[in-house]
């Protein structure tokens, strides 16, 4: 069994890996639109999964950790939620605007604080939680808001495959809580979410016709490599090294610096236009995160 020390409030290294961490997910986001290009992104996010997978199987037989110590059904539900989220959040975009998606993604953290309140213990929502939440969400509407039009309904489907999304990301942190955290490592943790997240996503890819690779070149080859080892394998290292110490709601809240980053991102990257409501935005987060984890 993994020997914990439980934390139940954010240190200064935490606060700093989580920003640092955040703002790799926010370069993920021009990086997928990049790799989008030339391989289909369910298909990219197999490709992701198996790198990433090859990277931790080095790692862990360099660390001479052995790959099943067990705790293996629950690490296969934890692969096949984490599969049908991406699945359905790709899908999800099929039907409705990037920008919708995302802010119903970002939801996650009030199902996370949610569900930390009733199946976590010692991770309970307080006034200060909700505040903080409410208005670190409300900073990334202001930021998409501008994209948003009032939707159709192919684009209601979209949304509540989005929302599905978030749900599914938030009931897999809470079972790897529950169920992993304190008898496996953080890198069994992600070994299992990206071995049996493999098939999920492949088979995925086929039954929609999402097979094909379009072209590669250079920028698409680093794109993808970014993704698996940057992103899949030593970001969520840090992700997971952290659920498995700090409580969930106050972890999830830092999440909605992602956006954030992501539409700065864009602009550094991708020349896509950037106002004054991203700096508004950033101000809201940032208070958000403050008062949840003040």
């Amino acid at each position: 069994m993994e020997k914990i020390v439980y934390r139940h409030a954010l240190d200064l290294k935490a606060v700093l890996l989580l920003t640092g961490v955040c703002l790799l997910w926010g370069i993920n986001a021009p990086a997928i639109k990049v790799s989008n290009l030339g391989v289909s992104p369910m298909f990219a996010a197999g490709i992701r999964s198996v790198v990433a997978t090859i990277c931790l199987i080095l790692w862990m037989k360099y660390k001479k950790m052995a790959l099943f110590p067990g705790r293996t059904l629950d690490g296969l539900w934890v692969g096949l939620l984490f599969g049908l989220e991406f699945s359905i959040l790709y899908s999800s975009l099929l039907y409705t605007t990037t920008s919708s998606a995302w802010i119903l993604l970002y939801t996650t953290p009030f199902w996370h604080a949610l569900g930390a309140h009733f199946f976590l213990r010692g991770d309970r929502l307080t006034t200060n939680k909700v505040a903080g939440l409410i208005l670190a969400f409300v900073g990334v509407v202001v930021l998409l808001s501008k994209y948003v039009s009032l939707p159709s309904s192919t684009q209601l489907l979209g949304d509540f495959l989005a929302l599905i999304a978030a749900l599914m990301w938030a009931v897999t942190t809470l079972v790897i809580r529950r169920r992993l955290v304190g008898h496996v490592s953080h890198h069994h943790t992600l070994f299992y979410q990206m071995f049996f997240s493999i098939p999920i996503l492949f088979g995925l890819s086929f039954l929609f016709g999402e097979t094909q690779i379009k072209h590669l070149d250079t920028l698409i080859v680093l794109s993808l490599a970014y993704q698996s080892v940057v992103i899949a394998f030593l970001s969520y290292i840090v992700w997971f090294a952290m659920v498995h110490v700090y409580p969930i709601s106050r972890l999830s809240a830092f999440t909605f610096l992602t956006p954030v980053f992501a539409t700065i991102a864009g602009a550094f990257m991708l020349g896509e236009p950037v106002s004054w409501g991203v700096i508004f935005s950033l101000v809201l987060v940032s208070v958000g995160i403050y008062v949840v984890n003040r």
